[in-house]
């Protein structure tokens, strides 16, 4: 049957700007790609003011750092050596002062870099639900909740961990280095350039480590994924395996993902000890050279004792710093593995968005046309085509067919999880293409076969529909569904367990559809609601909303006797339109 022609709605237009390259997103794109920071750049916009004063802090902190080298210098050469009482005692005065400022520095800066980069953490995270939100059943289906899991969680702090740390950091350490290589060569220019040998050495070094290190911390963060993943599955099947007497089977898969994981961190450990490993060795190479030669020169008395121990502090300055920014560049190899996972999620594209410009939602009481719609889980193979149907508003309709030929399917596309592969569906006369997303589903409620029941209050369930429902509200869709009576102790203070583990699993349906009647629906969908009910509760339950809401559209999806659901007006049968050969 071949689908219906229909004509495309002209969409709007919006006028192009040529993009701007704000310095921060160019050091974004600099350091993480050009794709990933076409998110990570909104996210961190935010953030400009308060990494600017990050920022600055970490500049006057490495200023200030500078000094005491220089005071001690002065406390042994003119305090010391020259027997000045009066010097020694100021300068030592000037260095506890010093050393205070630097005290009330590091404190700020980290109670400001804690503060901030904990909210951009959270905003990273919201960004990524948003994302998965946004995916279609399709996309979904595709995915493992402990893989999501692992990733809003660990690598979404590894993104932001490094980069408030290359942002903010980085500038402070190469402030350090500048500063302490140019005091080496105000000391001893000679013992300065000897000092310089050391770092071509470490950057040849870790140059050939880096993509070791990228790949040890992928191999780390995939497994750990995968053993997330399988605890996840393990434990929301917990009732499957006890049935089945499979407890043996899942701990034995837990224990290989485990032992998976233990093996890529055991690699990634010896790794990271070499790559540590190496630069002390040079480090000390580097230390003692300088305490050989700078010694000989304070024997011969070419160089003052103080200059020596201030030129060995301010070496610090070299060597630190230097290797804190192969340490950032070592560190990003690290961060693009997390980077890259994150990135599935945050680079997926939704299979639906909202318009441009949403159209408003019209006055009416939920009618439905459908023409010439055609859909199928697998693009190019359509479980049905040609779809033509036309639903008033307040009509109540069974989708009838066979399990299988796309009856959830077609459900998911009037709440637009997903668009038609052909044809079009409209709403009180509008292409649903064309309203807000938001719109659309608070006008087009879902009541799916295995609804979710979340952990918190029975009133925290039924306000996630409507959260500005009364209590008064909530009762009444209680004993519309015959739930008031369950909940007569506690009310609607009672505690639900994750899932809904201590309800039934026909008291668990009843109440994901209580919630779903408290929205301001114009169409209710119910995908087997209450397949786990008896026939005669489901018929006074039908009865009731069928008196309640008969001015509101009703499409009903029931592989059971469809007499316990009351009369209907008229049924869809969507084995009429089923693709029998679909194409190869």
């Amino acid at each position: 049957m071949r689908p219906a022609t229909t004509t495309a709605e002209p969409q709007p237009t919006r006028a192009v700007t040529p993009p701007r390259r704000p310095l921060l997103r160019a050091l974004i794109v600099r350091l993480v790609g050009a794709r990933e920071a076409g998110w990570l750049a909104p996210l961190l916009a935010p953030y400009r003011r308060p990494l600017a004063a990050l920022f600055a802090l970490s500049l006057v902190a490495a200023a200030a750092a500078l000094v005491p080298p220089w005071l001690t210098k002065l406390v042994i050469d003119r305090g010391l050596m020259a027997g000045d009482r009066h010097a020694l005692v100021g300068f030592v005065l000037l260095l506890f002062a010093v050393g205070l400022g630097a005290l009330a520095l590091g404190a700020a800066n980290s109670l400001l870099h804690l503060r901030f980069s904990a909210r951009l953490l959270a905003d990273l995270r919201r960004a990524a639900v948003d994302r998965i939100l946004a995916q279609s059943p399709r996309w979904q289906a595709r995915q493992k909740t402990g893989e999501l899991m692992s990733r809003l969680d660990g690598d979404a702090g590894e993104v932001q961990q490094f980069a408030f740390a290359a942002l903010v950091s980085g500038g402070g350490s190469l402030f350090r280095l500048a500063g302490g290589t140019a005091m080496l060569f105000v000391l001893d220019p000679l013992l300065a350039l000897l000092a310089l040998a050391l770092a071509p050495v470490e950057l040849a070094f870790f140059a050939r480590a880096r993509p070791v290190t990228h790949d040890k911390a992928r191999d780390v963060r995939t497994a750990r994924g995968r053993l997330a993943a399988t605890l996840a599955e393990t434990v929301a099947g917990l009732g499957a395996l006890r049935a089945l007497g499979a407890g043996a089977v899942a701990a034995g898969e837990i224990e290989r993902r485990q032992q998976g994981l233990v093996g890529a961190l055991l690699a990634a450990q010896v790794w990271t000890e070499v790559t540590r490993a190496v630069p002390l060795m040079l480090t000390a190479i580097l230390r003692g050279a300088v305490f050989l030669v700078g010694g000989f020169a304070v024997i011969d008395g070419r160089m003052p004792l103080g200059s020596l121990i201030a030129f060995t502090a301010y070496l610090g300055f070299l060597i630190g710093p230097m290797q804190s920014l192969i340490a950032l560049w070592h560190g990003q190899a690290r961060m693009r593995a997390a980077l890259d996972r994150l990135d599935e999620v945050m680079s997926a594209a939704p299979e639906v968005s909202d318009p441009v410009r949403p159209l408003a939602l019209p006055a009416g009481g939920g009618a439905l046309a459908l023409s010439g719609v055609g859909f199928g889980p697998v693009p190019g193979r359509p479980l049905f085509e040609g779809l033509e149907a036309t639903v008033p508003a307040g009509a109540k309709v069974r989708l009838a067919g066979p399990s299988g030929i796309g009856k959830s399917s077609l459900l998911a596309l009037l709440q637009r999880h997903m668009d038609p592969d052909a044809g079009t569906i409209r709403l009180d006369g509008i292409d649903l293409r064309r309203l807000a997303l938001a719109d659309l589903r608070r006008a087009v409620a879902l009541v799916p076969q295995k609804g979710h029941v979340f952990s918190g209050t029975l009133a925290d369930n039924l306000r996630l529909a409507a959260p500005e429902a009364g209590e008064a509200d909530m009762l009444e869709v209680l004993r519309l569904v015959e739930l008031d009576g369950r909940f007569a102790a506690d009310g609607l203070a009672a505690r639900l367990g994750e899932g809904g583990l201590e309800l039934s699993g026909g008291e668990r349906q009843r109440l994901c559809l209580a919630r779903a009647l408290l929205a301001p629906f114009r169409v209710l969908l119910l995908d087997e609601s209450l397949s786990e009910v008896d026939a005669e509760r489901t018929a006074r339950i039908m009865a009731a909303l069928d008196a309640r809401f008969a001015g509101r559209t009703r499409l009903v999806v029931t592989h059971g006797e469809a007499g316990r659901y009351g009369g209907f007006d008229a049924e869809i049968d969507l084995a009429r339109f089923a693709v029998r050969e679909p194409p190869a």
